[in-house]
C-alpha cells in the first residue's frame, strides 16, 4: 500500500486521457523491463502532459523530476510530491537553490539503486516543436552514480517517444512508443576507464534511439506542412471517421512522411501550396477534405442529415450541460496561462475536478426541485455522464455535415477555387500512395 496514492491517481489520469484523446496508439510496451531499475527518457514537447501520459500506462510507480517553479504554490507542491514528483532547480532559480539539487539527485540515485522507476526529460526543457533537441548530460550523471553502487539492481534506460497530433486540443491523437531498453551494464567498463567518454557515449546512444521513436522535422517549412497534413488530411486518409479500420500503424506513417518532407529542398512548391490549402480551408470553415466528403453518396448524406436533425435536441442539451466546464476552463487558460504547452494538461486536470463538481450541482438542483428527489438526482446525474459520450461521438459528424454543405456552396459559387483545392489534395494523396508502405501491427486502445 506504499504507493496507493500513485495507483489511485493513475486510475483517474488514465480514464481522463482515454476520454481526452480520440485515438491512442501504444507501440513497444513489451520493451518495458519486467524487473530491475528503469530510467524512462521521454522527449519533451508538451509540458506537464508529457509526465501524465507515461504514468497512465506505466506498469509500476514512477518517480519524476520536474522544474521547481511548479512547486511554488504550497498546495500544488504538496500534491506533486504526493505523486512522486521532485523539484529540480536551474540557474534562473538562484544559486542558493542550485545547492538543493544535490539532495534531489541523491534521491534519484537511491530510487534507481532500489530497482524502482525514474522519469527524467533528457532535453531538460519543453518545446512545442516536432523535433528532438540535443540531450543534456544531467541524466547520465545520475545513472552512473547509481551504477557505482555495488548493491544496485540492473538498470535499463527506456527511450520513450510521445507524439501528439495536436498539442492542446482535446479529441486529437496520441502515439506512445517504448523503445528497446539500453542496459547500463554495457557502459560499466568504459566508465571505469574514462567517465566523460562513457557519459557521452550513453547520451549519444539515447539520442539516436529516441530519435527513432519521435517525429523529427528540423526545418520550419517541413514542420508547418506536416502540421497541416495532420490537421486537414492524415486522419481522413488513414482511418476515416471512426478509426476502427486501418491497415498501417499511425507512427509508421508519420515516420514515412518525416522522411519525405525532410527530403524536399527549401522553397519547394509543395510547402507553399500546402499553406494556401490550409488558409483557404480555414477561411471557408471546412473541417474535412473534399475527398472525404465526396466518398459518400447523396443518399448517405441525406440519411445522416435526418439522423443528426433527430439527435440535435439531445446534442444541444448535452452541450449545455458541458458548457460551464468548457468555458470556465477556457477562460482561465486564456487569462492566466501564456504558455500553451501547458493547456492540454491543465484542461485534463480541470475536467477531472470540474466534471464531477458540476454533476453534483446539477443533481442537487434536480433533487431540490422534485417531489422524488432521489430519482430526479439519479436520472440527472446519469444523463450528465451520458452527455460526455454524446458530445464525443456526435461532435465530428455535425462538423462533417456542415463541411459537406459548405463544400457544395464553394463548388457552386467558386468552382475555380474548389478545383484548385481539390488538385492540392490530389497531390498530397498521390504523395502518400507513392511512399513505400510498411504495414505494422499496432496496439489500438
Amino acid at each position: 500500500m506504499k504507493h496507493w496514492r500513485w495507483y489511485y491517481g493513475r486510475f483517474w489520469i488514465k480514464l481522463a486521457i482515454k476520454l481526452f484523446y480520440r485515438r491512442i496508439e501504444i507501440n513497444g510496451l513489451e520493451n518495458y523491463p519486467k524487473s530491475g531499475a528503469v530510467l524512462l527518457a521521454p522527449n519533451h514537447q508538451n509540458a506537464f502532459m508529457d509526465a501524465l501520459v507515461p504514468s497512465a500506462f506505466a506498469i509500476s510507480p514512477i518517480h519524476y523530476l520536474a522544474r521547481s517553479d511548479v512547486f511554488k504554490n504550497k498546495l500544488m507542491g504538496a500534491f506533486l510530491r504526493s505523486i512522486n514528483m521532485m523539484p529540480v532547480y536551474r540557474q534562473r532559480d538562484g544559486l542558493a537553490n542550485l545547492a538543493k539539487n544535490k539532495e534531489i539527485f541523491e534521491k534519484c540515485r537511491q530510487i534507481l539503486s532500489n530497482g524502482e522507476t525514474l522519469l527524467i526529460f533528457p532535453e531538460a526543457t519543453h518545446l512545442g516543436e516536432r523535433r528532438l533537441r540535443p540531450l543534456s548530460k544531467g541524466f547520465t550523471r545520475i545513472l552512473f552514480s547509481a551504477l557505482e553502487d555495488e548493491q544496485s539492481h540492473e538498470i535499463n534506460v527506456v527511450p520513450l517517444g510521445i507524439n501528439y497530433s495536436h498539442y492542446h486540443k482535446s479529441g486529437s491523437r496520441l502515439i506512445v512508443n517504448y523503445g528497446a531498453p539500453i542496459s547500463m551494464s554495457d557502459y560499466r567498463a568504459t566508465h571505469k576507464e574514462n567517465a566523460p567518454r562513457a557519459m557521452t557515449a550513453l547520451r549519444d546512444d539515447v539520442q539516436k534511439a529516441l530519435s527513432e521513436e519521435v517525429v523529427h522535422l528540423e526545418r520550419k517549412e517541413a514542420n508547418d506542412a506536416f502540421e497541416i497534413e495532420l490537421e486537414r488530411i492524415v486522419p481522413y486518409y488513414l482511418h476515416r471517421t471512426s478509426g476502427f479500420s486501418q491497415g498501417e500503424a499511425e507512427m509508421d506513417f508519420y515516420k514515412r512522411r518525416e522522411r519525405t518532407l525532410q527530403s524536399m529542398p527549401d522553397g519547394h512548391a509543395y510547402f507553399r501550396r500546402a499553406g494556401i490549402y490550409d488558409s483557404e480551408m480555414e477561411r471557408m470553415r471546412l473541417h474535412a477534405p473534399f475527398f472525404f466528403t465526396a466518398r459518400k453518396d447523396t443518399g448517405h448524406w441525406l440519411i445522416q442529415n435526418l439522423m443528426l436533425l433527430t439527435a440535435l435536441p439531445l446534442f444541444l442539451l448535452s452541450w449545455i450541460l458541458m458548457a460551464p466546464s468548457y468555458f470556465l476552463t477556457r477562460g482561465l487558460l486564456t487569462k492566466y496561462i501564456a504558455d500553451r504547452q501547458f493547456w492540454s494538461s491543465i484542461k485534463l486536470v480541470a475536467y477531472l475536478v470540474l466534471f464531477p463538481l458540476f454533476g453534483v450541482i446539477y443533481a442537487a438542483v434536480a433533487a431540490l426541485n422534485s417531489t422524488t428527489p432521489l430519482i430526479a438526482a439519479t436520472a440527472v446525474f446519469a444523463f450528465y455522464l451520458l452527455s460526455v459520450f454524446v458530445i464525443r461521438e456526435l461532435r465530428l459528424p455535425y462538423r462533417y455535415v456542415l463541411t459537406f454543405w459548405r463544400g457544395l456552396w464553394l463548388k457552386w459559387r467558386k468552382p475555380a477555387l474548389h478545383k484548385y483545392l481539390c488538385e492540392i489534395e490530389g497531390e498530397v494523396l498521390k504523395s502518400y500512395r507513392r511512399d513505400p508502405k510498411q504495414v505494422v501491427k499496432a496496439n489500438m486502445i
